[in-house]
């Protein structure tokens, strides 16, 4: 773990670190005031520049450790420190905690809420200055294609471009109002693992302006985004942080991007091209420095004027979040009650109810007196992925703890016979003296093979080994070490029981005699990425009280981590996939499935089943008790449909951060009414999504795919492509249920013609046509009715989250722009609007339209790239960070202010009941 040592306030850095925690109120400064910062920023950028010689300019656009940027002590110019920030903090200054641990970014874009957006935007820059640093990694907008990726729990922006166009610049506004640099990554098509190092993407350049980039266009045009990461994959042949058309073309010329360009880790891989095409920061790569570019400086093919304008725009960076003096932070606190306020929120907003059978949700305190909680997901921290977004909880609230609380006056149970939990396994062995006791026996070899006679031999109470913490005999050569672990297992109930295995190398278990588990050699499945460890599971049949001889064999490998959610060492646990005989007699059960660090996360893609046999085991659970409720987790669709028809309940509760476990109890019990929508589709068969042919599977051997086509995106990507096909999806894009109804009325379009960049208003009422208060989120889809080129049916182009009382309507109004309408024109270079009608339809989902109208267009328009908005105004103006702040204790807290302009009064997001 990288620790860091606090800046005091004697230090230059304290100007520019800590301006968040004592500022007296939100940025509502003038554009007059900021034109005005930049100028003085140019200029002392423009001074520092001109003492610097060649030398030091091609040392400076390379980083210094794994995030920061290099000082430059000689002109008063401080180092500038960078953290991992995705879904908060993962590394603090020394002895401090990791930050609060947000939901994770398909929940954020399942609140559909700008506001949120800006609230943990908020949080988490306070969070990064409190931990010393002066940028966070963050956000990620890449787009959600396929479910296998490994990294899609980190974006926001799920498989719809305007909805990553609108979180985005909310987020990174929330952030550098705190006076801290955001970062928005990975630009561009970050949008699988798979071979990420040597990937080539083939993007025509519509899908590339219309699906890709939309996201970050919006944030640079929408924000003053201060960083902009280049990703690993290559984009149409060329490398991301090396590619011309990406970075000096759009990013900086047509969009007019004034920021700096920072490499993802080690993603230059030539430093004249990625200099050329306008990379400014090489981090960790060592390409961009005075060895490699020196020689094309000399030979006149790299200019001076290039280097010199990556090292202004470093350099103007600092000095323009350097004007404001603040007082230096003098406490660290990671774990704010705001900053866990603001997680909450998200994910009381950000869990979707996907199904409610029998309206068996909410659960009645008065009726519900005995609940069984089912799966390791939910006895400890709510999961998240793996990978360098990954921040391990020092303080949380797991769904078991959160349901007791929340319903104080029930028997919650949590059933460990039916969970994979290695610290509760009772194991049985045979001690030295003969005697039967507690625990396994564990034989120490000093070879990789299990040969000769074992170096030591004790007794485990369970296998729960980790290198990086436990005292171990060894000879002092753990990555030379094999161990043998056997014992016996008695089952608690007859049928099949489910055995896994997590561990840093080769495993084999036997049951009984019969090999149960070989994973082969163990190696890990990445190469030059950071590796994860995978578990394994195998099941065999088993009876009620009879025991059972186990024998698990572990030979340990190199290159394992044992941070970012990783493990250096192995575990095992066993647990039944059959439910109990008294299953039935519990009111509710409360299953909690799906991916986590485990098995999902950065640098390797994922299964789209559901690992450990958990649908099997919700099978059987499903038959013995019909309350039961399915939590499932993970950053992506996984595979329901073999059971989503035998359970009345189901929620997809993504990642929901450290406090998840509260929201999602909330939510159970209805104190909060669920609002979230789904911001991808899940499909019923892997085979149903609509890109599938395009990428039949994911591989993570860096020997098959090398190369993935986009040329369907426009029309294939997630509900476009359902709409193209004329197909359902299991849930559809922007599904979501709450425990009151919605219904539309009169709608209406103004004005009905196009008429330039005039806003088209559509109008609607909103009614809360049930019993309970709740928000809706209102989406508006537009689809040309001859388009000349092809596009899709429909395409969500706004949305509008509206909360409302029970009986209560509301006249509600989306705007829309030229943007709104248009297709990028790859022989003009220009987006296009053609002279045609335009569907308008409204409703609760993609598939569930309510309303239907018409505009006319009636004459081609041409519109810049330089100056058309992916955002219309009022979408523009929700993303802006404009209400008034209330300092309580030292914190700048947004969360009552976008409540109560969000129609809510109890501070929470939502209604309690």
């Amino acid at each position: 773990m990288r620790n860091r040592k606090t800046f005091g306030a004697h230090s230059a850095l304290a100007l520019l670190s800590l301006a968040i925690c004592h500022a007296n109120a939100a940025d509502t400064t003038t554009q007059e005031q900021l034109a005005a910062k930049e100028l003085r920023a140019d200029k002392a950028a423009e001074k520092t520049l001109a003492k610097m010689t060649q030398e030091e300019k091609l040392a400076y656009i390379g980083g210094i450790g794994g995030w920061d940027v290099k000082p430059l002590s000689q002109y008063g110019v401080p180092q500038i420190h960078g953290a991992d920030g995705g879904a908060g903090i993962r590394y603090t200054s020394e002895g401090n905690d990791p930050g609060v641990v947000y939901p994770s970014g398909p929940n954020l874009a399942a609140t559909f809420n700008p506001r949120r957006a800006i609230d943990f935007g908020r949080a988490l820059g306070y969070d990064t200055a409190s931990g010393g640093y002066q940028f966070v990694t963050g956000p990620g907008m890449n787009l959600y294609r396929m479910p296998w990726s490994g990294r899609a729990f980190e974006y926001l922006s799920g498989e719809d471009p305007f909805l990553g166009a609108s979180l985005g610049p909310a987020v990174i506004n929330g952030i550098q109002q705190r006076r801290v640099w955001a970062e928005a990554k990975h630009y561009a098509g970050n949008d699988q693992e798979t071979n990420r190092f040597i990937l080539n993407q083939v993007m025509p350049e519509r899908v590339l302006r219309e699906m890709t980039l939309p996201p970050f266009e919006s944030a640079t045009k929408n924000s003053t985004v201060a960083m902009m990461m280049c990703s690993f994959q290559k984009v149409n042949g060329e490398y991301a942080c090396e590619n011309k058309h990406l970075i000096a073309d759009i990013l900086k010329k047509e969009w007019g991007f004034k920021g700096l360009v920072q490499s993802d880790y080690n993603a230059v891989v030539h430093g004249l091209p990625a200099a050329q095409a306008g990379t400014d920061l090489d981090m960790m790569g060592g390409q961009m420095n005075s060895s490699v570019l020196k020689p094309y400086l000399d030979s006149g093919e790299l200019d001076m004027a290039t280097i010199d304008d990556k090292v202004r725009r470093i350099l103007k960076n600092i000095y323009l979040y350097q004007f404001d003096k603040f007082a230096p932070l003098t406490t660290h606190n990671m774990n704010s009650a705001t900053s866990n306020k603001v997680a909450l929120n998200i994910a009381r907003e950000g869990i979707v109810l996907l199904k409610n059978q029998g309206d068996v949700l909410p659960l009645d305190k008065n009726k519900v007196k005995r609940i069984a909680v089912v799966g390791d997901l939910a006895k400890y921290a709510p999961p998240t992925g793996f990978g360098s977004a990954h921040v391990d909880a020092t303080r949380y609230i797991s769904e078991l703890s959160g349901l007791r609380q929340i319903a104080p006056g029930a028997q919650v149970e949590f059933l460990d016979t039916l969970s994979l939990d290695p610290t509760a396994m009772h194991w049985t062995t045979t001690d030295s003296k003969g005697n039967s006791v507690a625990g396994m026996k564990t034989e120490y070899f000093n070879n990789a093979t299990w040969s000769g006679d074992p170096s030591a031999t004790q007794i485990d109470t369970y296998v729960n080994l980790d290198w990086s913490s436990d005292k171990v005999p060894s000879n002092g050569d753990t990555a030379n070490t094999s161990i043998r672990w056997s014992g016996q297992v008695t089952p608690t109930i007859s049928g099949d029981q489910v055995f896994k295995v997590r561990a840093d190398g080769a495993v084999r278990l036997w049951v009984n005699g019969e090999k149960v588990i070989d994973n082969g050699d163990g190696e890990n499945i990445t190469n030059k990425s950071i590796p994860p460890t995978i578990p394994v599971s195998g099941k065999i049949k088993l009876e009620a009280g009879k025991a059972y001889d186990v024998k698990l064999e572990y030979s340990r490998r190199d290159g394992y981590l044992s941070t970012m959610g990783g493990l250096v060492g192995v575990q095992m646990s066993t647990a039944s996939l059959t439910a109990p005989s008294d299953l039935s007699q519990y009111d509710a059960v409360v299953v909690a499935v799906g991916n986590s660090a485990e098995y999902e996360g950065e640098g390797f893609d994922h299964s789209f089943d559901l690992p450990e046999y958990q649908n099997e085991l919700i099978q059987n659970i499903a038959k013995a008790n019909p309350n039961t409720v399915v939590t499932m987790h993970g950053g992506t669709a996984l595979k329901m449909s073999d059971w989503i028809d035998q359970v009345p309940a189901a929620l997809h509760a993504f990642y929901p951060g450290q406090n998840g476990g509260q929201a999602l109890a909330e939510i159970l019990f209805g104190k909060v009414n669920p609002s979230g929508k789904l911001p991808i589709s899940i499909e019923r068969n892997i085979e149903d999504n609509p890109l599938y042919k395009d990428f039949p599977n994911f591989d993570n051997t860096r020997t098959k795919v090398k190369e993935i086509s986009y040329a369907n995106d426009l029309t294939m990507l997630g509900y476009r492509g359902y709409d193209k096909t004329n197909t359902k999806p299991l849930f559809a894009f922007g599904h979501g249920l709450s425990y009151t109804q919605f219904t539309y009325n009169n709608i209406s379009v103004t004005p009905g013609v196009a008429v330039g960049n005039t806003p088209i208003k559509v109008s609607f009422d909103l009614t809360n046509s049930g019993k309970r208060a709740g928000s809706e989120v209102a989406e508006l889809y537009v689809g040309q009715q001859n388009p000349k080129v092809e596009r899709a049916v429909k395409e969500l182009k706004g949305y509008k989250k509206v909360f409302l009382q029970p009986g209560e309507t509301r006249h509600v109004t989306i705007e829309l722009n030229d943007r709104s309408l248009a297709y990028f024109d790859e022989a003009s270079k220009q987006w296009v609007i053609d002279a045609d009608t335009f569907n308008i339809s409204l409703g609760a989902a993609s598939d569930d339209i309510r309303l239907n109208a018409k505009l006319v267009n009636p004459f081609r328009q041409e519109l810049s790239t330089t100056t058309s908005n992916p955002l219309p105004r009022s979408a523009l103006n929700s993303v802006k960070v404009t209400l008034p702040a209330v300092k309580t204790g030292g914190v700048l807290d947004q969360a009552k202010d976008t409540d109560a302009a969000n129609g809510n009064t109890d501070y929470d997001g939502n209604t309690e009941y």
